[in-house]
């Protein structure tokens, strides 16, 4: 049976390609087994260097055994590597593209959105970003592939997919504290993302993000200085 435009896609993944997920399974923990054995070699070396500061922790690993002392910092160093693979899985964004549905998985969450309720994807820097009804924001998310091959996995799918980058990139505007144009708890609420981001705390920055989203508050950051605009119910209905 021949294909035809009505017949169903398979589905698209976008996010780390076979080579890369390969790489980063391997190389780290083979550095960290490499560079562990070779700690107490470095350390033996640093001790005798009369200008390096801080040599307190390379003279006792120099002051141990030798095979002793390789064996535990290879295991550390392997536990390391295997650490740091891990956290790269978890911090990268996986997007699954299908003709009915879009799932996004990150950080062990994973986000499931239907076709019907998107009404725009768009690139906008380095996040993939999915509008729904009224304007409101459905996903931002930091990604690594390219926008060109998103633009084209959606467009596969029948997804409308904005290349002239975020249709209320007008609507914006700059954040200042106790913004009159803005509910006191609108206002509440950039400021404790204000101080989340101030404290390098991202994962509190996202929640209070996704929160105003609830609530028809949509915000993105430019450098250090947030942004707003309303969706278009809570321009309808007046700030809450």
């Amino acid at each position: 049976m021949s294909n035809s435009l009505h017949e169903e896609q398979t589905p698209t993944e976008l996010g780390l390609t076979r080579t890369e997920r390969v790489l980063i399974l391997i190389l780290p923990p083979v550095l960290g087994l490499i560079l562990g054995f070779f700690i107490p070699t470095i350390a033996a070396w640093v001790t005798k260097l009369p200008w390096f500061p801080f040599k307190g922790p390379f003279e006792l690993i120099a002051s141990l055994q030798y095979n002793w002392a390789a064996g535990v910092t290879t295991l550390l160093g392997l536990i390391a590597g295997i650490w740091l693979t891990y956290a790269v899985f978890r911090e990268t964004l996986f997007v699954t593209i299908s003709d009915t549905n879009v799932q996004l998985k990150i950080k062990d969450q994973a986000q499931t959105l239907s076709k019907q309720d998107i009404i725009s994807v768009f690139a906008d820097g380095k996040q993939l970003v999915l509008l729904g009804a009224n304007g409101a924001e459905l996903a931002r998310e930091a990604c690594e592939f390219k926008p060109a091959k998103a633009a084209e996995a959606f467009a596969r799918h029948g997804y409308p997919w904005s290349a002239g980058g975020d249709p209320y990139e007008h609507d914006y505007r700059l954040w200042v504290p106790e913004s009159p144009e803005l509910s006191s708890g609108f206002n509440a609420l950039l400021k404790a993302r204000e101080h989340a981001l101030s404290e390098k705390d991202s994962d509190s920055a996202k929640e209070l993000q996704r929160e105003a989203g609830r609530l028809g508050l949509v915000i993105r950051d430019k450098g250090k200085h947030q942004y707003w605009r309303l969706t278009k119910d809570q321009e309808q209905g007046g700030s809450s």
